[in-house]
């Protein structure tokens, strides 16, 4: 694409919603812009939900449109079907056949450079089957388990590389036994997506894995997740986090967000005005795949930085111009004083070759895979602020 000739540059883009892993994000850039499973699409989708040709995005002046194509499966807009031609805003939930999106603006710093030349690809995005169509099925046992609060949360440790003792843990949203769910956490923010519940689901992940997480050590960070929707509807994930503090009023809180997920500058200024009043630190998840937003990291150093899994698997055997990448990476850190995490450590050689690269801690199942407070062997008391 001729980025020199084209009539306009869109500042819409849409965030992948289905895997809490990959959250993706896709300028609308060129418009018309075609979502479907034809590799002829704008947007690539390789699932079997999805249409060849599926829908269409245009935008007109400042408004963004959504069209369905025909397709087979549906276009749903916050859960309704698309009949025709819907307009678009900030925060809300598309869904094309069973793959989710979210609406978002982008900033100034994130348009393309009218002179990049031509980048205009084909991106392919491979999702996972789609849950079962008896869909229906989980509206009621999921909104139960919503009210219920019956959720497990589990606790993974996080650790000084220098002598291998225990800082923290994150706190990672599970199911109890018996619950009639799915039970891998990606099928159910698939549900929440689709039920426009993600915030209700995040947050009560959130909230009942802090009010467990009093038992641990008082000196015990804890490291809790959000969802890119949350990031949209501050105000929800402001009120939750108002909760939380509430409830663990002595604990060392840190809130992580992924960093793919960070888009709009305000809302994170907004945000991160609201944990340094509440007395919660921030860490940027995921760190160093993808598109690493480094105007971000600098305007808004995080206390902790996560780097991806993608980065510390098999890393003893990477080249050393990997490892170069990431001490520079590291440096940098140093620098804007954030403490950095490896994440996903399987084996002794990672930790060990993390360590000497000057990782200040590690996660992974090497050192503790994650698990339900219970087998800790702590006390039982719970506060009964849940």
């Amino acid at each position: 694409m001729d980025l020199k000739n084209k009539k306009q540059t869109s500042r819409w883009s849409l965030q992948s919603t289905s895997d809490p892993k990959n959250k993706w994000v896709f300028q609308i850039d060129p418009v018309p812009f075609t979502i479907g499973r034809d590799k002829d699409c704008n947007l690539t989708l390789k699932s079997k939900g999805v249409s060849r040709h599926h829908a269409q995005l245009n935008v007109s002046g400042n408004m963004l449109w959504i069209h369905d194509s025909g397709s087979t499966n549906g276009t749903f807009l916050n859960g309704k079907p698309i009949t025709e031609s819907m307009t678009l805003t900030i925060g809300d939930n598309l869904r094309i056949g069973q793959v989710g999106f979210c609406v978002l603006g982008m900033d100034e710093s994130h348009l393309p450079d009218e002179d990049a030349g031509d980048d205009n690809k084909t991106v392919f995005l491979d999702i996972p089957d789609p849950l079962p169509e008896q869909l229906d099925s989980y509206t009621a046992p999921f909104k139960k388990m919503i009210h219920d609060r019956a959720v497990m949360p589990h606790f993974q440790p996080i650790l000084t590389l220098s002598d291998q003792g225990i800082k923290g843990y994150e706190i990672l949203g599970r199911l109890p036994r018996g619950v009639d769910l799915p039970p891998n956490p990606a099928d159910l923010f698939e549900i929440a997506v689709l039920l426009d519940m993600e915030s209700e689901l995040s947050s009560l992940f959130r909230e009942v894995g802090v009010n467990h997480g009093q038992r641990l050590p008082e000196s015990s960070i804890l490291f809790v997740n959000t969802h890119p929707i949350e990031l949209i509807k501050i105000r929800n994930l402001k009120k939750s986090l108002r909760k939380i503090r509430k409830a663990a009023a002595s604990s060392t809180i840190v809130l992580e967000i992924n960093e793919k997920a960070i888009t709009d500058l305000k809302r994170l200024k907004s945000l991160q005005t609201e944990l340094k009043n509440l007395d919660i630190g921030l860490a940027y998840d995921d760190f160093g795949v993808g598109q690493t937003r480094l105007i971000e990291l600098a305007k808004f150093p995080p206390d902790f930085l996560k780097f991806d899994i993608s980065l510390i698997r098999k890393i003893h055997l990477a080249p050393k111009r990997l490892h170069q990448l990431i001490v520079t990476f590291l440096n940098m850190s140093q620098d804007l004083g954030a403490t950095t995490i490896a994440e996903g450590v399987e084996c002794k050689e990672e930790g060990e070759t993390c360590r000497q690269l000057g990782f200040d801690y590690a996660q992974g199942n090497f050192y503790g895979v994650p698990m339900p407070i219970s087998q800790f062997g702590l006390p039982e008391q719970i506060s009964s602020a849940n």
